[in-house]
């Protein structure tokens, strides 16, 4: 049977691919904990990126057939106040073990992001000039080249914002959201900020879909609709039916942040539809998510 190392296994991605249904693949999680929550049932090796002697030995221990490279410190905010040691797992250690998987003829799948854009137009494609705004996406876009400058077999995959619950993994901003409106504590999402909100369910699906065709270059994927923040935030609170939910509408001018979130940063998917893959709608898959997240039943309307 093939073997496929994942990193960051004990992340909201990582979570999720290590836990997904997939036949034919032995999965091996890696990650900096050597007893990871998520490593029950699953063959886990405890791998430090950030050093090249300890990446070599995971590679010639588990003798993978594939990697996905899904560790990162994907905080935006973290990049843009300590871009020295982010860089070092973000940059340097991806193109480690891009250039360890190229000579030994490993698999390489990376998860890169939306904001190697600068926001300004939307609907961008994968030929279109990335032009990065904030910290976070000069180091996914610096990955990115220095990944194709050592394999161009490798398959590059652009994610819009991912969503849904945290059981495998780390928390993102919809639980965290679903944890604030069960204590009544509102929430602010912005009117100015386009985003294709993605499950990682289905971002999950998409790695797995990618490395079964053995495709090769950058392809982009996000959610069905483009839609602001605030108005995704009012489909959660009507689709799961919460009725407390408190929702303040903002401006990104209005508040204080670290890094630069770029406008619109909508994605042009029609390739990764061209290889039979379908692209998801929120709607639907909040309405499936429901029955399965861990929420107070006093917030619930029915």
């Amino acid at each position: 049977m093939k073997k496929l190392l994942i990193t960051g296994s004990s992340g909201f991605l990582g979570g999720f691919c290590s836990h997904y249904p997939v036949e034919d693949w032995q999965i091996v999680q890696s990650s900096r904990e050597k007893n990871s929550k998520n490593s029950v049932g699953y063959q886990h090796y405890p791998l430090e990126l950030t050093i090249k002697d300890d990446v070599w030995q995971c590679l010639k221990t588990v003798k993978p057939d594939a990697v996905f490279h899904l560790a990162a410190n994907s905080s935006t905010g973290f990049c843009e106040k300590n871009p020295e040691d982010s860089r070092v797992l973000n940059v340097d250690s991806t193109a480690v073990l891009a250039e360890m998987c190229a000579e030994k003829k490993v698999k390489f799948l990376f998860a890169s992001s939306e904001q190697v854009f600068d926001g300004t137009k939307g609907n961008y494609r994968e030929e279109d000039n990335p032009d990065p705004k904030n910290e976070y996406g000069r180091q996914k876009l610096n990955a990115e080249k220095a990944i194709q400058e050592i394999d161009n077999r490798a398959i590059i995959l652009r994610l819009a914002v991912l969503y849904g619950s945290n059981q495998y993994g780390r928390d993102c901003f919809f639980s965290q959201w679903l944890d604030a409106w069960s204590k009544s504590v509102a929430v602010t999402a912005f009117h100015d900020e386009i985003r294709q909100f993605l499950s990682v369910q289905s971002c999950a699906a998409c790695f797995y879909h990618l490395l079964k065709q053995d495709a090769e270059g950058i392809f982009h994927l996000g959610g069905s609709l483009a839609m602001s923040r605030y108005d995704f935030a009012k489909m959660m609170k009507e689709v799961l039916c919460i009725e407390n939910a408190k929702i303040i509408e903002a401006s990104q001018k209005d508040v204080d942040m670290p890094a630069f979130r770029p406008a619109d940063l909508s994605l042009s998917c029609d390739k990764i539809k061209s290889t039979g893959f379908s692209l998801t709608n929120p709607l639907d898959e909040l309405k499936a998510l429901k029955p399965n997240l861990n929420i107070k039943p006093a917030i619930f309307l029915n």
